[in-house]
């Protein structure tokens, strides 16, 4: 009785242990280039489930944008489409690509490339949140005035290395799993910087071209954050009392509850950085 008992549950077991789908792959490409009108500033949204994203600036001046995409038509789903507001002279492009759940664990899936290129004469607000693969930011050359940038599972790395022709108000990086580097912040000319880290850490580069001081908000993840400021910026650092142990400082003074630059007092660009509790330390150096 045994036995039969062993037989009968065997393939029960087994029936839903097919962890690759045994759907065929199928990529398809999709392309477009936009042709720029009465547009004077352009906000982007874009939302990549899995897959790489590539964003750079694009040097015809006659689009405002344009994209290659390719993708897996069996598992993911494009939504893409632009419109215009305030008499045509603000644009607004929505990109998203969602998977249709008819996938299992194949490694090939992740093959799904968006590779995204802006005018670099329009202000641009560009909202990116990145899923499972790589993202590669190219602000270079772009017009930046807002940056919100979400990193899921993968290595992600954003870069400017020219000055920005425009204030940014706000940058937003929050990191998911896997390492993220950033080069070139100063060079954004921003107010105000948000970062949150995961799990597996954070280069932020802040050399480039300061136009004016700022202010840095770090909350620190697994892996730690390295920070690594042009030594002509002043830098105050103010942390959580049970963070203090977490804090690498080289050239910084104590006074009252904060940490002071020893150039401070007499440097004309000055960030102010409030550190939050996390698992990880910070560590700031100078270049």
């Amino acid at each position: 009785m045994k036995n039969w008992t062993w037989v009968l549950c065997f393939p029960i077991m087994f029936a839903g242990c097919d962890f690759v789908e045994r759907v065929p792959i199928e990529m398809v490409t999709l392309n477009q280039a936009q042709p720029l009108g009465k547009e004077k500033a352009l906000e982007s949204t874009i939302r990549f489930d899995v897959g790489s994203i590539e964003v750079t600036s694009d040097k015809r001046d006659a689009s405002i944008y344009s994209y290659d995409l390719e993708y897996d038509k069996s598992g993911f789903h494009p939504d893409v489409h632009y419109n215009t507001a305030v008499n045509g002279t603000e644009g607004r492009l929505y990109v998203n690509l969602q998977s249709t759940h008819k996938v299992g664990i194949h490694p090939q899936r992740y093959n799904n490339k968006l590779q995204l290129a802006f005018n670099n004469s329009i202000p641009l607000t560009l909202k990116v949140t990145a899923g499972v693969g790589e993202a590669r930011l190219s602000l270079s050359e772009l017009s930046i005035s807002r940056i919100d940038f979400e990193s899921g599972v993968g290595e992600a790395k954003i870069s400017s290395y020219e000055p920005n022709a425009v204030p940014c108000e706000y940058i937003r990086i929050k990191s998911g799993v896997g390492r993220i580097e950033a080069v070139g912040l100063g060079n954004l000319d921003f107010r105000e910087l948000e970062f949150e880290g995961g799990v597996g850490g954070a280069n932020l580069d802040f050399t480039g071209e300061w136009k004016q001081s700022a202010n840095i908000r770090i909350k620190v993840g697994v892996g730690g954050v390295n920070m690594r400021m042009p030594r002509e910026v002043g830098v105050k650092v103010e942390a959580e009392q049970n963070f203090l142990s977490g804090l690498h400082l080289e050239g910084f003074n104590k006074q009252d509850s904060c940490y002071y630059s020893e150039n401070y007092s007499r440097a004309s660009i000055r960030v102010s950085i409030n550190i939050a509790t996390g698992i990880g330390g910070l560590r700031i150096t100078w270049i």
